[in-house]
């Protein structure tokens, strides 16, 4: 379905502020003191979207109506957008500078949000990953952001169970993880299609929906769900995946899409049992070189080399998902249960930051670079 907003305006916002939203984006790496680290936690039975600055400092926490999951954050205002976790049907829009809530999204009729967005470059749109349940069908919603949020148009994911997506570095392509799993809210998170599952990577087109590429994995992985993924500024894209087959499978955790074709890491399988089959959160460093993977499940967080897929550094983070780089190259900011955050290395060192609530983060992290 091709959206009912003019290719033009969209294809022109896209291109007109890729510049800036490229610097925006690399300005957001560099972990200083004055940054700010957003996410969704919760805090005794209190669900908040919550975020805290380079030394562990608190600046704001917002209510939610219920489990938050991800982050959107605009490229060049004090936006945010919290999605509820899978099948939540909600969206809160906050100022994170003013730290106040400034509207609820709901999704569209017959349509439930995955978890996840991502704003086009000069921040104009949202799209953001929904599942038509009736249809099985993948979908990904686009909002206008000028006009409050309000639902423009969809477009297809192309797969079932489409979960992260981000805007490739040339504002015009997105790059969708298509889980593979059906589900249905009526029957809360149960999978459904677990024999028939073919998870995916697709590349589509922001403004018409056409698919552009599609990297599945080996059919003998096909209960090897991509579920999350990172965009370098190169192209290369990081994908994490969750094993919905036997415990005692040995199957590729973290992967890299570098050039024509999918590549998982072998020493990510070789760990796959002690990773409990299950990663949470996949980002890049500042530089692009290194890769962290956390594994909630399983209480650690991993760092691999982007190129060569060694593993670099295993840190243990009870319920440790959250992740946004930070610093240096190899540098991450992390968030866990009982209140957790830490700066880690990929040269195995880590830092507790000091203070904050003993609040259970959720699963994503995102990283707003200081102003000025």
């Amino acid at each position: 379905m091709t959206l009912d907003l003019g290719r033009r305006d969209l294809l022109g916002g896209l291109a007109l502020s890729l510049v800036a939203g490229r610097a925006l984006a690399a300005g957001a790496a560099r972990g200083a003191a004055g940054d700010l680290y957003v996410g969704c936690r919760q805090l005794g039975d209190r669900y908040e979207v919550a975020g805290f600055d380079g030394t562990g400092g608190e600046r704001f926490a917002l209510a939610l109506p219920d489990r938050g999951h991800s982050l959107a954050l605009h490229p060049t205002r004090p936006i945010g957008v919290a999605f509820a976790r899978r099948p939540g049907r909600f969206a809160v829009v906050f100022d994170h500078a003013a730290g106040v809530a400034l509207r609820r999204i709901d999704a569209a009729p017959g349509r439930h949000f995955y978890g996840h967005g991502s704003f086009s470059p000069d921040g104009r749109w949202l799209f953001a990953t929904a599942n038509d349940w009736e249809n099985g069908r993948g979908v990904i919603a686009v909002l206008d952001a000028e006009a409050g949020f309000v639902r423009a148009g969809e477009i297809e994911s192309h797969g079932i169970g489409p979960h992260e997506l981000r805007l490739m570095a040339d504002g015009q392509t997105l790059a969708i993880a298509n889980g593979g799993i059906r589900t249905h809210p009526d029957r809360d998170r149960e999978k459904l299609n677990l024999d028939t599952m073919r998870p995916s990577l697709a590349l589509v087109e922001a403004t018409s929906g056409a698919l552009l590429d599609d990297f599945a994995l080996p059919s003998a992985l096909h209960r090897l769900s991509i579920r999350h993924l990172d965009v370098a500024a190169d192209g290369r894209i990081a994908v994490a995946m969750q094993h919905e087959g036997g415990k005692a499978d040995i199957v590729p955790l973290v992967g890299i899409l570098d050039g024509s074709a999918l590549r998982p890491f072998d020493a990510s399988a070789a760990m796959a049992r002690r990773l409990r089959h299950y990663i949470g959160s996949v980002v890049f460093d500042a530089t692009g070189t290194v890769i962290a993977a956390s594994a909630p499940r399983a209480g650690r967080i991993t760092l691999w080399d982007a190129a060569t897929g060694a593993l670099l550094a295993d840190h243990p983070v009870p319920d440790g998902c959250g992740i946004a780089p930070a610093g240096p190259a190899g540098s991450f900011v992390a968030t866990g249960g009982a209140g957790a955050r830490l700066v880690i290395d990929a040269d195995g060192s880590a830092m507790a930051l000091a203070g904050g609530a003993p609040a259970d983060w959720d699963h994503h992290l995102a990283g707003v670079a200081a102003s000025g």
